[in-house]
């Protein structure tokens, strides 16, 4: 059992508890199993919905324009992999009230 199964609960039989793994369906949607979360149903950390720069590296040679070298990460799109975790509203009866956080983009190194 790698370190991932302890802690992340891959199973779509049992969709309430621990950290869930997703796939995005676009930039504001993603799926677990069956289950299509939309934007209304997710929180997102905001670096995971905006270009960011990873490596920053450029030139700015005298009275030009800066020619940008700069390596970046591209905020999420259909395909990807993220960790979620379901957070219940304060309602236990009301499941309207559920929200996922989306934790984070997952990748294999």
């Amino acid at each position: 059992m790698s370190w991932t199964d302890a802690f992340i609960n891959t199973n779509t039989g049992d969709l309430s508890d621990g950290i869930q793994v997703a796939e995005m369906v676009s930039a504001n949607s993603c799926k677990i199993g069956d289950l299509i979360l939309t934007a209304e149903d997710l929180l997102f950390n905001e670096n995971l919905t905006v270009k960011l720069a990873s490596k920053v590296a450029g030139q700015c040679l005298e009275g030009g324009s800066l020619q940008d070298t700069s390596t970046y990460l591209s905020p999420l799109q259909a395909g990807d992999k993220v960790a979620v975790y379901k957070v219940k509203g304060s309602d236990p009866n009301d499941y309207t009230s559920t929200l996922y956080l989306v934790l984070g983009k997952l990748v294999k190194l």
